[in-house]
């Protein structure tokens, strides 16, 4: 590489010029060929196969402590230690994403239903104010947000595998419309219809125990 730039800074090109060689691979999915998921792009399987690689283990509680001072880098620790303490940290952090995103699913098709409640009680002259002035005055609730919990429970109530679904909201709703299309197809919308058993806080087991 180097001898054939100091020809071509001596000499300019010449001839059919060789081809440079290529760009060293730099990252180990590179170099051991393994298959990066673009999540910007998915076809239906795609997508319904990355929901399903995503669903959160929700048997346990959330642990709190796993994110306090005494999970910290002691800075004598193994690896096996610092990955055990990592991989806790995401299993938590998915089960609170299912948690919040089984809340806000339903809370969506609640405002659904109280969206419909309020334009028959304007049709029936009972109410005079719109849709996001009566929720701002009596709630204080900003519609901008409430319309995309709405457009939420619109496509995903009624799926109630999506209660187990341990990714961050904004990434559901960025996919939303990829999701409804998927969900049109007869197994996949069979498979996220399945109902849930959803532990009561009596039944969750301590994250204590969750190895």
């Amino acid at each position: 590489m180097g001898l054939l730039v100091n020809e071509i800074d001596s000499n300019g090109p010449t001839g059919k010029m060789p081809k440079l060689p290529k760009k060293p691979k730099q990252r180990l999915s590179d170099i051991y060929g393994l298959k990066k998921v673009n999540k910007e792009k998915m076809t239906p399987q795609e997508l319904h196969q990355y929901l399903s690689d995503n669903i959160a283990d929700i048997n346990h509680t959330i642990s709190r402590e796993t994110f306090g001072n005494a999970y910290l880098l002691s800075g004598n620790e193994s690896e096996t230690n610092i990955v055990d303490k990592l991989n806790k940290g995401i299993r938590n952090l998915k089960r609170q994403d299912a948690q919040t995103l089984l809340i806000y699913i339903n809370f969506g098709n609640f405002l659904n239903l109280t969206k419909t409640w309020l334009e028959n009680e304007r049709k029936e002259g009972r109410i005079k104010q719109s849709w996001s002035a009566w929720l701002k005055e009596k709630t204080g609730y900003s519609d901008d947000h409430a319309r995309k919990l709405r457009a939420l429970a619109k496509v995903l109530y009624g799926y109630e595998q999506f209660f187990f679904m341990g990714l961050p909201l904004n990434f559901i709703l960025r996919k939303l419309k990829e999701i409804d299309i998927m969900l049109q197809i007869p197994e996949h919308n069979a498979f996220w219809k399945r109902p849930v058993a959803l532990p009561t806080t009596n039944n969750l087991q301590s994250s204590q125990d969750d190895h």
